[in-house]
């Protein structure tokens, strides 16, 4: 009996201590409860590629989301996703972002749209959409006969701008224009129906359209020169996102024509084109970042009718009126009604979109480590940070910046990234190929983006632009070798052996100069080549080079070579050699010519990918990028002094510079 009142005492007593437990926890459950009905939500914001009209419509839908009260990195988180024009990369994106990780979707552009809404078809994640010239031809379900019927997790806005008004602001600017030449891709619903727009139109105004068709951006060059040689008295571009992905192909076929361009998409005007009349795209991206809002805080996006909205912009350059063989005059007051102004003084943005409030702002950390400090070196950070300014992001407002260099050595680069990897930035910011080289053996915790770099193959960074280290993405930009040694025989006729030096520590290095044997080669001129492992042999061995029996030296982007340039030139100069070099940055340092690349446009393009990873792409998913700018530098003072004519047509095409004392710097 004794034992069994003490199970029944036991039984009692765990009751009472269970009940004691569950009362004391309630408050916190309650709590826990709240917290996960108060879980922040993730949001994807996907866009077709880096053009300006989208790069402002996603700023508009994050402001717009903002203005509902859902700021990225308070109580959403966002992901940003850029196919850059890649439909295997659009359709990748769309199945990742339509998995179910996300809680909403928004797309920009038509594209995007397409690819989303077809791998999203089950409905699995809401989808708001904007951007989109015609959502009612792309094919997702929404008829323009009754726009509140579609498919019931999908809602967004239109915004087909017009092409007529277009047309008719030329004609006004030209009252004698006839012919217009317009290149557009098929593949692209939108751009297939603002076509039948434009045949309407010139239809309607007498004006004869030519087109021509671009399977791909490499294409549309081609496709604009022989509407040029058709006889367009005027380009025509509209909401094509391959071709506006183009658009320098096209305003420099319209310039060989002595021909303008014009747009109904804005800010076209950036890049060469006389006017733009189309929708403000910050505005249709705001209103759409609004409807996003709307969806994230319960709103059925099922019940909300697909709407168009072109909030109407103008965009006027006026220097692109230079040259023209026909006469096109912008009345005064047109150039006063226009949102965006480019004129003789610079860029007026008179409907800037206004700054984040820095309260609602996520504070950005990166680390940037480079070789040396140089002339290349400081030009490519120049637009890094103008490329993230033009992204949002920027010094003294949402971005710190953490610098360090290497000095000139490459032993003091591991030591450089295992500290950033072991901080708290964001991104790590490389550039010099011995640096990446360094990212990507040593950096494990943290994405890299890279830049200022010739092969980032080459630099162990990957097997190809797409296949490629998880956490590394950038830019390449791999000079333009066969042109160097085109220029160095104009420069020196009869040229039978070249010179070089070069540290073959630096991948970089190793890769140019092998490709470069085989073009000396194939030219029939001798290669004759000098190894460096530290600046300080530098000028011994640019004098070992002048006593090989030379006609020239030619150095590449060599760090080392470069940190030593000097004692390159002065080398050379002792020698009465011609220097040809890869860098123009240097070209005033003692060189006789330059034929290099732009990494100030390098730089620009790596700010704006450092951009996306930091808003949440993530590297794995962006392919290598190439910009490789050609640019050509003739130094006059070393020109004379070696009693070297530079060739007519080298001269026409080169940027000139002279050392003030004759002697290089």
């Amino acid at each position: 009996m004794k034992s069994v009142r003490h199970f029944l005492l036991g039984i009692i007593l765990i009751a009472i201590a269970s009940g004691i437990l569950l009362v004391s926890d309630l408050g916190q459950r309650k709590t826990m409860a709240g917290a996960a009905t108060a879980a922040v939500r993730k949001v994807a914001i996907v866009q077709h590629a880096s053009q300006a009209a989208l790069d402002e419509g996603v700023a508009g839908i994050i402001a717009g989301l903002a203005e509902k009260g859902f700021v990225d990195g308070r109580n959403i988180v966002i992901k940003r996703f850029n196919a850059e024009n890649d439909l295997g990369t659009a359709n990748a994106i769309a199945k990742q972002v339509s998995s179910g990780e996300f809680d909403l979707i928004v797309t920009s552009s038509t594209m995007s749209l397409q690819t989303v809404a077809n791998a999203n078809r089950q409905g699995k994640t809401k989808h708001v959409f904007g951007i989109v010239a015609d959502p009612f031809s792309a094919g997702i379900g929404v008829t323009r006969e009754n726009p509140a019927v579609h498919p019931k997790h999908i809602t967004g806005l239109g915004s087909r701008m017009s092409v007529e008004r277009a047309l008719v602001q030329a004609r006004e600017l030209n009252p004698k224009l006839k012919s217009v030449g317009l290149v557009w891709n098929p593949a692209e619903s939108n751009s297939q129906r603002f076509t039948e727009d434009a045949r309407a139109a010139c239809a309607k105004l007498g004006i004869k359209l030519f087109e021509g068709n671009a399977e791909n951006s490499t294409s549309v060059a081609d496709a604009a020169n022989a509407l040029v040689s058709r006889g367009a008295e005027a380009m025509l571009i509209t909401g094509d996102v391959m071709v506006l992905v183009a658009a320098d192909s096209v305003s420099a076929a319209a310039r060989r024509g002595r021909i303008p361009v014009f747009s109904i998409i804005p800010p076209t005007v950036k890049r060469g084109s006389l006017f733009d009349l189309g929708a403000n795209f910050y505005e249709v991206g705001k209103q759409t970042g609004e409807l996003a809002g709307q969806v994230l805080a319960g709103a059925d996006p099922g019940s909300i009718p697909v709407r168009d909205t072109v909030p109407e912009k103008l965009a006027i350059n006026t220097t692109a009126l230079a040259g023209l063989r026909d006469t096109w005059i912008i009345p005064p007051a047109l150039i006063q009604k226009a949102a965006l102004l480019i004129d003789a003084e610079g860029i007026h943005d008179r409907a800037a979109p206004p700054p984040i409030s820095a309260a609602n702002e996520k504070k950005f950390k990166i680390g940037l480590v480079y070789f040396a400090p140089e002339e290349g070196a400081d030009l490519c950070i120049r637009g890094i940070f103008d490329g993230l300014k033009a992204a949002g992001i920027e010094e003294k407002r949402n971005l710190e910046v953490r610098r360090s260099h290497a000095q000139g050595e490459i032993a003091n680069i591991p030591a450089l990234l295992q500290n950033y990897d072991n901080q708290d930035v964001d991104v790590i910011l490389t550039m010099t190929t011995p640096c990446l080289t360094g990212a990507a053996a040593l950096v494990r915790n943290k994405p890299v983006v890279f830049t200022y770099v010739y092969d980032p193959i080459a630099a162990g960074a990957g097997k190809t632009r797409t296949d490629h280290l998880p956490r590394i993405t950038g830019v390449g930009s791999f000079p333009p070798v066969e042109d160097t040694i085109k220029a160095m025989q104009q420069l020196v006729p009869g040229l039978k052996s070249v010179g070089t030096l070069y540290n073959s520590s630096e991948a970089n290095s190793r890769k140019v100069v092998s490709v470069a044997r085989e073009l000396f080669k194939k030219a029939g001129i001798r290669l004759e080549e000098v190894t460096v492992t530290s600046s300080s042999e530098v000028l011994q061995a640019a004098q070992t080079l002048t006593h090989r029996n030379i006609q020239a030296m030619w150095v590449t982007g060599d760090n080392t070579a470069l940190q030593g340039f000097d004692a390159v030139s002065k080398a050379a100069a002792d020698a009465k050699l011609p220097l040809v070099i890869n860098d123009p940055e240097f070209a005033e340092r003692g060189a006789l010519a330059a034929v290099g690349l732009g990494w100030y446009e390098a730089g620009i393009a790596a700010g704006k990918l450092v951009s996306r990873v930091l808003r949440g792409e993530t590297p794995a998913s962006l392919p290598f990028e190439e910009i490789a700018i050609r640019k050509l530098v003739v130094n006059d003072t070393v020109a004379r002094k070696l009693g070297i004519g530079i060739p007519p047509e080298m001269a026409k095409a080169a940027t000139h510079v002279t050392t003030a004392t004759g002697k290089p710097k």
